[in-house]
């Protein structure tokens, strides 16, 4: 990925995950590609990711986990960042939906860690 070094390579993770991934072989996206990254700071280790509300409406392939664990499993690969804090249009808080039809909600609140428990293995023997 060649990106500009005026962009911190935090908000560049999100942005790449937000994007997901090139087509269908390589998976499916974790989070609304519509959405956006409104703003991606550091600060103590803590690394806040603040989501436009196109966030909330999630995709038709994945859940909640899904979309909290890939921006946080990916961002505290980072040095510096031990853990994530996400929020919608700065109203820490707010609910998540897991898509636009369902209105099945889970709250983003508190600091996530890295969880490997969600992600699949693909180790061949």
């Amino acid at each position: 990925v060649v990106y500009s070094s005026n962009i911190p390579l935090e908000k560049l993770v999100a942005d790449e995950i937000i994007k997901g991934p090139g087509n269908e072989n390589e998976g499916y996206p974790t989070i609304n590609p519509n959405a956006k990254a409104v703003l991606v700071t550091v600060i103590d280790g803590i690394c806040y990711v603040n989501m436009d509300p196109e966030y909330l409406s999630g995709t038709d392939t994945a859940g909640n986990d899904a979309a909290v664990y890939s921006i946080t499993n990916s961002l505290v690969e980072l040095d510096g960042i031990n853990k994530v804090q996400i929020s919608v249009d700065d109203a820490q808080g707010n609910a998540f939906s897991q898509s636009g039809a369902s209105k099945e909600k889970d709250a983003l609140t508190g600091l996530f860690e890295r969880n490997l428990d969600i992600v699949e293995s693909n180790n061949v023997k």
